[in-house]
């Protein structure tokens, strides 16, 4: 079979990002400012590209904001407020759409003969459009920035809380990263008998540590990052064959609810499920993404 194309498009179209200028020595609240702008940024390059149908900006952005979504969850213990639960909840508005679109054009890539997904791509991307072209939209990315940037957590008071935003960042991310490795590494324990979203939460998870490690950089010292650099390798690994899992998972459940939407799932009409993977392409991914994460755990 051939490899999931949601996992080449990553390879080839990686966000050709500037990134932010960090050190080691500057103050945890200064390093996720600078952080969270350059996702913001991300989002706002590929607004235009977006809301013209265009799949590469579709991914790139899908990519920024779980990039904003891990950065913000690494420094939770210092910004998590009151304003971020109203914003996360219009994230979560937004994502929908994107992720909407985004699961389309994958299955279109996996599966280009496949006339329902095309069809329901247009629809999906109207519905994108309107979203992106919306007050609500606008107002939430103003919101957003203004939150990073002089948002109520960079003013709270308590002595733990104002220590902790002052405090040098290395300290900080060497602590962090210490503690999602760790957390990681158990969630991913027993991955070849877990079910699908017990799959999935270990996907996201590596994921938010994948990025958190790579805007870790320039803050930890260049030896001590040697082993983050290491994991890395793995993590992008193990992340792109559990993205050919969920993908070939996503498509079949695409095509079941799309049947059931142009009322074609009757009895005896029901069309052959759609096949991305067959039961030992699937256990040997599955082997591969194991022997990646021992390697992680190492």
């Amino acid at each position: 079979m051939k490899r999931s194309k949601r996992s080449a498009k990553e390879r080839i179209f990686r966000p050709k990002r500037a990134r932010p200028q960090l050190s080691g020595e500057m103050p945890c609240a200064t390093v996720f400012r600078l952080v969270a702008s350059a996702c913001l940024e991300d989002v706002k390059a590929h607004h235009r590209g977006v809301r013209n149908g265009d799949t590469v900006a579709v991914h790139q952005t899908r990519v920024a904001l779980t990039r904003l979504r891990a950065a913000i969850a690494f420094f939770e213990p210092m910004v998590e407020d009151s304003e971020w639960t109203r914003l996360k909840s219009e994230l979560k508005w937004l994502n929908g759409y994107l992720g909407a679109t985004r699961d389309l054009d994958v299955a279109i890539e996996n599966a280009p003969r496949e006339r329902l997904f095309r069809t329901a791509r247009v629809e999906s991307q109207r519905q994108l459009r309107r979203v992106l072209m919306s007050d609500r939209y606008r107002l939430w990315f103003e919101d957003m920035v203004n939150w990073v940037n002089h948002g109520p957590w960079s003013d709270m008071s308590g002595h733990r809380l104002v220590r902790l935003r002052a405090s040098p960042a290395f300290k900080y991310h060497a602590r962090r990263l210490a503690g999602w490795h760790e957390k990681l590494v158990n969630k991913s324990r027993g991955l070849q008998g877990m079910g699908k979203r017990k799959q999935h939460r270990v996907r996201l998870a590596s994921k938010w540590l994948r990025y958190a490690i790579e805007f870790s950089e320039d803050v930890l010292p260049k030896n001590d990052f040697a082993r983050w650099r290491a994991i890395l390798k793995q993590l992008r690994k193990a992340q792109q064959i559990l993205g050919e899992l969920h993908d070939a998972e996503a498509a079949r459940a695409l095509v079941a609810e799309l049947q059931q939407r142009a009322g074609t799932s009757r009895a005896g009409r029901q069309r052959k499920p759609l096949e991305l993977l067959d039961r030992k392409e699937k256990s040997r991914l599955l082997r591969r993404a194991t022997a990646a994460y021992r390697k992680i755990a190492s």
